[in-house]
């Protein structure tokens, strides 16, 4: 009786972990070596808000403009890309291992101009466990494939 109290014992205190309830590691934002997370690149900037559909679902998201969270953490120039600047990448990773990528040309605003939120609220909302505490949000793709739930890593990549 004892030894199936205790199993019973073992079992509810691992559930959590079973449940999705571990800690998540904070997303980062990185390139050549350098790292810093996210929350800290966005504390000084501006929350934008943008009404978008996705899978027929018309939602507002609130967040941050993916290239001021970069140029927020060091990784681009404040003034517009040139020269070998037009090479360099921008790879979102989530938890689950899915990736997109992007040119950093392709989010200046003086060339590509793609508007892109990093955001953490959807409808007035902290985004749901299966979506944040990070997704990116393009409102001006006709399909939310790049939309990537679950931001674990922003990297800047030559």
């Amino acid at each position: 009786m004892r030894l199936r109290l205790l199993c019973v014992l073992a079992l509810l205190v691992a559930a959590p972990s079973w449940a999705g309830d571990t800690p998540v590691a904070p997303a980062r934002i990185e390139i050549g070596g350098r790292s810093m997370d996210v929350q800290s690149a966005v504390a000084k900037l501006s929350r934008q808000s943008v009404s978008a559909t996705a899978h027929g679902q018309a939602a507002t998201y609130e967040g941050y403009d993916l290239l001021e969270t970069l140029k927020a953490a060091g990784l681009t120039p404040a003034e517009s890309l040139k020269g070998k600047q037009l090479t360099r990448l921008v790879r979102i990773s989530a938890r689950d291992g899915y990736e997109v990528v992007f040119a950093l040309a392709d989010l200046d605003p003086t060339l590509g101009h793609a508007r892109i939120l990093l955001v953490d609220r959807e409808d007035g909302r902290v985004l749901a466990q299966d979506s944040g505490p990070w997704r990116l949000v393009i409102p001006a793709e006709a399909r939310p494939a790049r939309w990537v739930r679950q931001v674990a890593v922003i990297r800047v990549t030559d």
